[in-house]
């Protein structure tokens, strides 16, 4: 379990850069999230304690003072540790230009992991933008300075010095789940054979030898964890969300989300922004 408090936000598509995501979480012992699969970019930064961020089957081992880049598609899961848990802020942004942004960072996929020195300068930055009611310009640009001001020490920090456990993901895997993010509307199992030049009983194989998924599964899997997150985050309908996640119809969509999570998508959306209130 934690203690959370957050905010989210919709962005417009034509948006060259804005927050989607704001938060901090005071968790318990062992609290898990994940594995989940976001539509935006993400960092969080840890106030205290320790934990584990797992990403592209590689385990980082983290502690106050360290922070970690969520990319967009990527299914990550973290866990608080069991003697000292964790808690930690959060933002999250996406736009046209947030991607040549990130680039510019000390942080990548490969590399996700910074240390920092600033926990209160970051700590200050999302406490502003929660006492934000971003409804007027004034307030939505001040939101946008706090993120820049965020992202600002991020990019004074350093690589992050942590343990690691885990083997770099195998390259077909790589390749089909790249394939997955790029084309969730229409992507099929028999398609990521033919991407990736091997047979679908190979390809099963190695996702479940690196996943302990198979491709049909990481592919529902994303489909519902991105769906949730939409819901969260942007103001489309429901039958948009259903579509742009590979829903071919909107009923089989809320039944399968209702399965996943015990709440239809109108009622989680419903929540979420009593939540935001």
């Amino acid at each position: 379990m934690e203690r959370a408090y957050t905010k989210n936000y919709a962005v417009d598509k034509m948006t060259k850069l804005g927050l989607t995501s704001v938060g901090r979480s005071d968790t318990l012992a062992g609290h898990k999230y994940g594995p989940a699969v976001r539509p935006y970019y993400l960092i969080h930064f840890i106030l205290s304690g320790s934990g584990i961020f797992k990403v592209n089957n590689i385990s980082y081992h983290l502690h106050a003072g360290q922070g970690f880049l969520i990319e967009p598609n990527f299914r990550t899961f973290y866990i608080a540790d069991n003697q000292t848990p964790w808690s930690y802020v959060w933002v999250g942004f996406a736009g046209s230009d947030a991607q040549t942004l990130v680039k510019q960072l000390p942080i990548s996929e490969g590399s996700p992991v910074f240390d920092s020195d600033k926990s209160y300068e970051m700590v200050d930055c999302v406490n502003r933008i929660l006492k934000l009611d971003n409804k007027s310009l004034a307030n939505k640009l001040y939101g946008l300075s706090c993120l820049l001001r965020f992202l600002s020490y991020v990019s004074a920090g350093t690589n992050g010095k942590v343990s690691i456990k885990g083997s770099q993901q195998n390259d077909y895997v790589k390749q089909a789940i790249q394939y997955i993010s790029q084309h969730l509307e229409t992507v099929s199992v028999d398609q990521l054979a033919r991407v990736t030049n091997i047979n679908r009983s190979y390809l099963s194989d190695l996702f479940k030898r690196e996943l302990d998924l198979t491709p049909s599964e990481y592919i529902r899997n994303f489909r519902i964890t991105k769906a949730r997150h939409l819901l969260e985050s942007s103001n489309i309908s429901i039958d948009q969300v259903a579509e742009q996640c590979g829903y071919e119809l909107t009923n089989t969509f809320t039944r399968l989300f209702k399965r996943a999570y015990g709440i239809s998508p109108r009622k989680y959306r419903q929540q979420s922004q009593r939540i935001k209130e």
